[in-house]
């Protein structure tokens, strides 16, 4: 029996004494913290076997020994005092011992003080871009395992999809300090040797750090799903002796130096067609493909297709624009600090020859350091003209905007809390549903439940039973970063109390509250309210004839930079697409304004933004169309876009809708349609 229980000893005990050369148990890595995560993580894993050794031993021993074909008889007490404080004092001890450990090593694990170099570790879809602080050095690592090889052409190598062209060189010996964060979505910096995971979130920084005792490669990976190239985002670390370290920085001095000089070189250079799109396609292959497709064809929905692009097709300056300076918004990155101007200039004059696009340009490297020396495209003099008017009639509107809040903040301390009406709770309720109505239901709905994921519900919201100064704060000044208004200018305060009473009274909030006029005064001054009339009134005409010159300089204003526009912009002027064009740029103008309201598939939210499917307005006349999309709705959530979208893009999306969702109308409405629509 001896021998029996001697063995089932052996092969409890064997996991734990054999873990150390699993291939699939955690590794001890190469760095201090590394091995205490290791240590740590081995002796959970030995106090969870003795615990399951005793449990189980205990178990079967019982099973075998009291059995009732031996005639064991159950023991009938109904409880043990002694057992109780046994069994919760005994796991209490087991895990306190277990934490003592584990929180030495958590905290070492968040020190990264007293760093002897930092390097800034930037995620974006799908490559990692490092910068060393203080040394005058930055770059971008990508995955370099061959085409072929992901295709299923060629033989898979050792480190597939663990390689990259550029590795992050660290010098051993010294504390590395890393600040991460992210260009578009989360990320997360993993590097298994060395015990670091941390997520690099857009718009935040988090810190980790790395002391590496012994020298070599040292492989990670992006451990964060963040798209659909998410297994293509390879870390690869070279850990240098410091010697090698400092040797390597000389190197890459050099290697600045020496790319810069062929850079220099490269604006002389006038290389052909041909050779332009050769080294163009290897770019794009490397730096393009991932989301726009090795065909070109992109992925509809989410990447836009190259084949016959408005971008491609159109002005070489509107594609070195995108390809250099990106598109905010959008997945598409700027690559002025990934390639060089040889090679922006080859994978441009690809892309616009490729797929049967053929319009023959040959952009050379000359050509993109001109557009970067000049910041932004300026093909003729009335593009300027048109420029310097639409900057004069944004720095009006400005001035207007600050002008209109000083008159709405000068009226609202001139009028004293007590001169204004005070309102029963029915009165307020009355006139808040009739607000609520007009300016908030279209988000908020009129039962107010919100849209899931995208307005909140006001039944039981925390900021409708919660203070009521919070309340007046959201619906004054609105929630930066969210759809959420400041209506401190839009209505009076009247208004704003009422619509404040009616949504903490309806829809069962039943808080009781009766928010006066006189309240929102007393928030907006912070109880400096004069209760002069005659400074008041004087404040307020004062603010009133500020607000109508600078009204005044802005119609001046926008006259002109409309007659610019009209010179510039002629109807005759603008070009003539076919309805493919249209349809493709009609796409991602509706997906990048519309469908957040109007919903990718064009059927709208019920009860809040209507559908586009044979829609009166998508199928009646295209003058009504063109109308509605360049001034709007007033009244509704439905804005205008005249002064948001060009001619083109109007055009473009205008017909993307009626021809869209089986729409199929057969009409392609042009630029000139909409300007002659405006005129």
């Amino acid at each position: 029996m001896k021998q029996r229980w001697y063995c089932l000893l052996v092969v409890l005990l064997a996991l734990p004494l054999g873990a150390a050369e699993m291939p699939l148990n955690m590794t001890q890595g190469v760095t201090d913290i590394s091995g205490k995560v290791y240590d740590l993580h081995m002796t959970i894993l030995y106090i969870c076997c003795a615990i399951g050794l005793v449990v189980f031993g205990i178990m079967i021993y019982s099973m075998i020994y009291h059995r009732k074909s031996k005639g064991a008889v159950a023991a009938n007490f109904h409880e043990s005092t002694k057992v109780e404080i046994a069994w919760t004092v005994i796991p209490f001890i087991i895990l306190i011992a277990m934490a003592i450990p584990a929180t030495k090593t958590l905290i070492a694990m968040e020190d990264p003080s007293n760093a002897d170099l930092t390097i800034k570790v930037t995620g974006s879809q799908w490559k990692w871009h490092y910068s060393y602080f203080d040394k005058d050095i930055e770059f971008y690592s990508t995955l370099s395992t061959p085409r072929e090889q992901i295709d299923g052409d060629q033989t898979k190598g050792v480190n597939y999809l663990l390689e990259v062209d550029k590795p992050l060189v660290l010098p051993i010996n010294q504390k590395v300090r890393f600040l991460m964060t992210s260009d578009d979505v989360i990320h997360s910096w993993w590097v298994p040797a060395f015990a670091v995971k941390k997520d690099a979130n857009p718009g935040f920084i988090n810190e980790a750090w790395t002391r590496i005792d012994k020298p070599g490669i040292y492989r990670g990976q992006c451990a964060e799903l963040c798209g659909k190239d998410h297994g293509f985002m390879p870390i690869v670390v070279n850990a240098l002796s410091e010697a090698d370290f400092d040797n390597w920085l000389v190197e890459q001095k050099q290697l600045a130096e020496t790319e810069a000089a062929a850079a220099a070189a490269s604006m002389s250079q006038t290389l052909s067609l041909e050779d332009l799109s050769k080294q163009g396609e290897q770019v794009y292959l490397a730096r393009c493909a991932a989301c726009h497709q090795p065909n070109g064809a992109g992925l509809p929905g989410v990447f836009p297709s190259l084949i016959g692009s408005p971008m491609i097709k159109g002005p070489v300056q509107g594609h070195l624009d995108i390809v250099i300076n990106g598109k905010p918004g959008t997945a598409m990155q700027a690559f002025a600090k990934q390639l060089s101007a040889q090679d922006i200039a080859a994978v441009i004059t690809y892309e616009r020859n490729a797929w049967g696009n053929n319009s023959g340009d040959a952009v050379q490297a000359v050509d993109v350091g001109n557009f970067s020396s000049n910041g932004a495209a300026t093909p003729n003099a009335a593009a300027a003209q048109a420029n310097t008017a639409t900057a004069m009639v944004d720095n009006t509107v400005d001035t207007l905007a600050q002008t209109a809040n000083q008159a709405v903040e000068a009226v609202t301390k001139a009028v004293a809390p007590e001169d204004l009406p005070v309102l029963t709770m029915e009165q307020l309720m009355a006139e808040g549903e009739q607000v609520y109505a007009a300016t908030c239901a279209a988000c908020h709905q009129a039962t107010g439940a919100g849209i899931s994921g995208a307005f909140p519900s006001l039944i039981g919201s925390p900021v409708i039973t919660g203070p009521v100064s919070g309340h007046i704060e959201m619906v004054m000044h609105g929630k930066p970063g969210t759809a959420m208004q400041a209506f401190s200018a839009q209505l009076s305060l009247q208004q704003i109390a009422a619509v404040i009473t009616y949504e903490r009274n309806a829809w069962g909030n039943n808080t009781g509250d009766t928010v006066q006029a006189a309240d929102i005064s007393n928030y907006a001054n912070n109880g400096t309210a004069t209760s002069q009339p005659t400074v008041a009134a004087q404040v307020t005409d004062t603010a009133t004839a500020g607000a109508d010159t600078v009204a005044d300089t802005i119609t001046d204003a926008a006259n002109q930079a409309a007659e610019v526009v009209d010179k510039v912009f002629t109807p005759e002027a603008t070009p003539t697409l076919t309805m493919e064009q249209l349809m493709a740029e009609g796409e991602q103008v509706y997906a990048t304004t519309c469908a957040a309201c109007h919903q990718a598939t064009g059927a709208g939210i019920p009860g809040a933004f209507p559908s586009l499917i044979g829609s009166p307005v998508i199928t009646g006349p295209v003058s009504g169309h063109i109308e509605m999309v360049m001034h709007g709705k007033p009244g509704t959530a439905m804005q205008a876009f005249s002064s948001q979208l060009s001619p083109r893009q109007m055009a473009a999306v205008i017909t993307y809708e009626r021809n869209a969702w089986g729409n199929n109308s057969g009409d392609a409405v042009q630029a000139a349609d909409v300007a002659n629509h405006g005129q």
